[in-house]
């Protein structure tokens, strides 16, 4: 038989004929605790396949109605496309039934039915009564234009009627995303003889199959999937839509609780805040108040949370704004997963939302207020992307987008093919970066400035040193993409590398008079001293008779030029003596392969820590590489 991947929740009010429709319409009596069925109340999230009318199955939810195990139907409807929103006929309207329908909108349920149950205990003057209520009650809310059904389970009135419509829904409203990572909220964990551990839920986005590799969020801990159910039935994998059981290793039972997610590693990250919408429902009671605590429901997770709003002292009922939530156990979240407020007394849903960015900084609210054109750009993939990277414009890591925004890279790569008038990558240092290319401009423009007025300050030095480049003209910039970009300048021939220093093109620094002699000293110095003898940087002055301000002065220049190589902090030598210890030991590699420190050092006939300096210098220059203890060349 076939399957279609969607999810059908049944929420309402306690004691209105859930767990019996949902029987009714698939043979399974989802009430499977022993408390359950002698309390005759749903407590905990059910499961069950449904059968539809062209042979295609779906999964269903039961969840729990009674306003004491809110939070467990929080843990099931937060996957559900589709809502069977139950209604007793003889009850009508009830508490639970205007906070379940208040759960869905936060959610973004969009799609459902109203099962209108019990409507043979009723005469036909109380159950259009009822029918009339239920539609005042949904006509503003996120089911308006959803039929209402007559039905009972007892009798079977309606239910083919209720198949027929969940049949024509569910293929039009399946919101899951087939082709994001893998992503699974955990709300149950169980082990089974013979077989091990097992978690459910309902798969967010991506597959899941046997054999595939997946972690645990948050913990970053490993698993491997052993075997895949879907819908109850074993299966070669479940995607997106789907309610999966999933037969794990490399974890133990006591590592893991409902509210974990079993996902990509790309997408594994978890959090303690975030920033969002958060909007007031209609139907609260209570306002969002400023800096007071609320519980958080986030897909299967539950924990207090305290929200900061970004202007007013509090949101009314009905009213939205931007807010960041803080808490103190990480989450896994992505940018537009939603999200539900309760009272932190657990008594009421007060509101929920949208978020917008995951982790980031605390921020006080006027840095929210100045940031409102990010926040409304991140409500739109294609304009979040655009906003993540202009934060950064030097370079966003694409691996930060793919994790953000549920993109695997393909996916990633056609939104930004589709921006490629504003938006270009690079790769640096086996990271892929995309950035900004009219920032990318400006960027090269500060690094020239900083090394034009480098010149007007330091007249007699040769340039400027790299790490000083970076501080100077990208403070704001990691190093390691400082140093991209300063090569970038270089290509670009805006500047140019002279020994360690960077330059101006055609800038040169004469040397003349005192300069002169002191130069010609040290570098006779140097050239007379090879390998063996090389002056000591902190001695040197002693030796040739000058100031040591000015030895080393002259050092520095000459070490940016590239007329001396400083090897360690006490080890300088002459260029010309590192191109005969590079001489020597392309011979000895090319004659006898690759050369051990301890024959090196006796070839040079220096020290050990001496070779292992010069060698040392060599990898980091990428002429050699280092296995165990021996140097070979790099292939260029």
């Amino acid at each position: 038989m076939s399957h279609f991947n969607c999810v059908i929740g049944a929420a309402g009010h306690i004691d209105h004929g859930k767990t019996s429709l949902v029987k009714a319409l698939t043979g399974v009596d989802c009430d499977r605790l022993e408390e359950e069925k002698k309390r005759g109340i749903t407590i905990d999230i059910g499961f069950a396949k449904l059968e539809l009318s062209d042979g295609m199955i779906a999964g269903i939810v039961d969840v729990p109605g009674h306003q004491r195990f809110i939070h467990n139907m929080l843990a099931g409807a937060a996957g559900i496309d589709v809502a069977l929103f139950v209604v007793s006929a003889d009850d009508a309207v009830m508490p639970q039934t205007v906070e379940h329908l208040a759960i869905l909108e936060m959610l973004g349920v969009t799609r459902g039915v109203v099962a209108l149950t019990k409507a043979d205990l009723v005469d036909e003057e109380t159950l259009e009564l009822a029918t009339m209520e239920v539609s005042d009650l949904i006509q503003k809310s996120c089911l308006a234009g959803s039929r209402i059904i007559p039905c009972s389970s007892a009798t079977g009135l309606g239910i083919e009627q209720l198949k027929d419509e969940l049949n024509i829904i569910s293929k039009t409203a399946s919101t899951r995303w087939a082709d994001g990572f893998f992503r699974m909220p955990i709300d149950r964990v169980f082990t089974i003889k013979g077989h091990g551990l097992v978690v459910t839920g309902t798969v967010f986005s991506g597959k899941v199959a046997p054999d595939d590799k997946s972690e645990i969020s948050p913990g970053n801990m490993d698993v491997r999937a052993r075997r895949v159910q879907r819908h109850g039935e074993t299966a070669m994998a479940a995607e997106a839509g789907s309610r999966a059981a999933i037969n794990i290793t490399g974890v133990d039972k006591n590592q893991l609780r409902r509210g974990m997610v079993i996902c990509h590693p790309a997408v594994g990250a978890a959090f303690t805040q975030f920033t969002a919408e958060v909007i007031c429902h209609s139907t609260s009671p209570l306002k969002i108040v400023h800096g007071r605590s609320y519980l958080l429901h986030l897909h299967t997770a539950e924990t207090l949370c305290r929200v900061y709003l970004s202007s007013d002292k509090s949101l009314n009922p009905g009213e939205k704004g931007i807010a960041q939530a803080r808490f103190y156990d990480p989450i896994q979240m992505l940018n537009a997963d939603r999200f539900v407020l309760r009272s932190s007394s657990a008594r009421n849903t007060v509101g929920g939302g949208v978020i917008l960015e995951p982790g980031g900084a605390p921020l006080g609210r006027r840095r929210l207020v100045s940031l409102s054109d990010k926040w409304d750009a991140l409500k739109n993939t294609d304009s979040g992307i655009r906003a993540m990277i202009g934060q950064t414009p030097w370079g966003t890591p694409l691996d930060k987008l793919m994790g953000m925004f549920n993109l695997p890279k393909p996916a990633l790569a056609k939104k930004l093919k589709q921006l490629k008038n504003e938006i270009s990558t690079f790769e640096w240092k086996s990271m892929a970066y995309a950035f900004d290319i009219k920032a990318s401009k400006k960027i090269i423009g500060e690094i020239l400035e900083a090394v034009t007025q480098f010149h007007k300050n330091n007249p007699a030095l040769q340039g400027i040193e790299e790490s000083a480049l970076a501080i100077a003209a990208l403070p704001s910039v990691d190093y390691q993409l400082s140093a991209y970009w300063i090569r970038r300048a270089v290509s670009s021939k805006k500047i140019e590398f002279k020994g360690s220093a960077l330059k101006l093109p055609g800038r040169d620094v004469e040397f003349s008079g005192d300069d002169e002699r002191s130069r010609q000293a040290i570098l006779g110095a140097y050239q007379k001293g090879g390998l063996k003898n090389a002056p000591k940087t902190d001695k040197v002055y002693k030796e040739l008779g000058m100031k040591k301000s000015e030895a080393a002065r002259m050092i520095r220049i000459l070490t940016q030029t590239g007329d001396l190589v400083s090897l360690a902090p006490d080890y300088t030598i002459h260029h010309d003596t590192l191109n005969t210890a590079r001489n020597i030991l392309v011979k000895e590699i090319e004659e006898n392969g690759p050369v051990e420190t301890a024959r090196y050092r006796d070839l040079l006939g220096v020290g050990r820590k001496s070779a292992i300096d010069i060698l040392e210098h060599f990898d980091r220059a990428g002429f050699t590489k280092r296995k165990e203890n021996r140097r070979s060349l790099v292939k260029k």
